[in-house]
């Protein structure tokens, strides 16, 4: 794990083989949904065990997981909390499994820079095949990259610009997306500009826009003129089947909706406190 890990607790993602494709084949950014802290998951160290551990069958050839550090402004919830209409799906608070393992949920976020894919085969090896290198340059080797939502993920106030923001130390990746990037940038890729600044010079910042749809509640995650995509902020599967909603995987759903159809939009802006000096 890189230096950006320094400080701040290193979680496991186990992937979905539709979360692992998109991150391979696409370049997705975005994390969310339950984790554990990657020290508590040791013991899971085969395809089986993290599978059995999760109550689902196992044997599979491997299985994906990232690790990263918990991203900056992202938080972590107890899924097993009392919370009125969700059922979680691990209502002890625990995988299920007997190696004990605590069960968190993050929120939805980017993955921080220098977060790591491993694949984890059946004989017990476990192999990094891919490193995120920020929003600019995304997921090494993957074969395609995708813009950055500016709905998810840290942000930078930097002289005067909002940014796209990746923690990387004691300084911030800031990226822009333009034609001609500011004098002495680097260009990542055709119209993706990045430097890295000194992070004591930034305001870090996320902005977190909510709506109503069809009488549920919704996180936006990324949005057009017309449509926007929007997170469920429900678990109830049924109910996401009915409204036609994507099974991201267990218990996450995401649509794709007009934004004519969102009511009740409000945005609030999370900031991070500067360091104490």
């Amino acid at each position: 794990m890189s230096e950006a890990s320094v400080g701040r607790p290193v979680l496991q993602k186990l992937l979905t083989h539709g979360l692992g494709t998109a991150i391979v084949d696409d370049g997705y950014d975005q994390v969310g949904g339950i984790v554990v802290l990657a020290g508590d998951a040791v013991a899971l160290d085969t395809p089986d065990r993290i599978l059995r551990a999760y109550g689902y069958e196992g044997g599979q050839e491997y299985v994906d997981v990232v690790r990263f550090a918990l991203p900056p402004l992202a938080t972590l919830s107890n899924p097993a909390s009392p919370d009125a209409g969700r059922t979680p799906l691990y209502p002890t608070g625990f995988l299920r499994d007997e190696a004990v393992v605590p069960v968190w949920e993050l929120s939805r976020t980017r993955y921080s820079f220098g977060a790591e894919f491993w694949r984890i085969r059946a004989d017990g090896e476990q192999k990094c095949l891919s490193s995120y290198g920020g929003v600019a340059r995304g997921w090494r080797g993957a074969k395609g990259w995708r813009p950055w939502s500016t709905l998810v993920g840290p942000r930078a106030r930097w002289r005067g610009t909002e940014l796209a923001a990746d923690v990387v130390g004691d300084s911030v990746l800031v990226s822009v997306r333009a034609d001609a990037g500011p004098e002495g940038w680097e260009q990542v890729r055709p119209q993706t500009w990045s430097a890295a600044v000194p992070a004591e010079d930034c305001e870090l910042f996320e902005v977190v826009f909510r709506a109503t749809w069809q009488g549920v509640p919704v996180r936006l995650i990324d949005s057009g003129p017309e449509q926007a995509r929007v997170l469920l902020l429900i678990d109830d599967a049924d109910r996401a089947e009915a409204l036609g909603a994507d099974t991201i995987e267990p218990g996450v759903f995401e649509a794709t909706v007009a934004r004519s159809e969102l009511a009740d939009v409000q945005g609030v802006t999370n900031e991070l406190a500067p360091p104490s000096r």
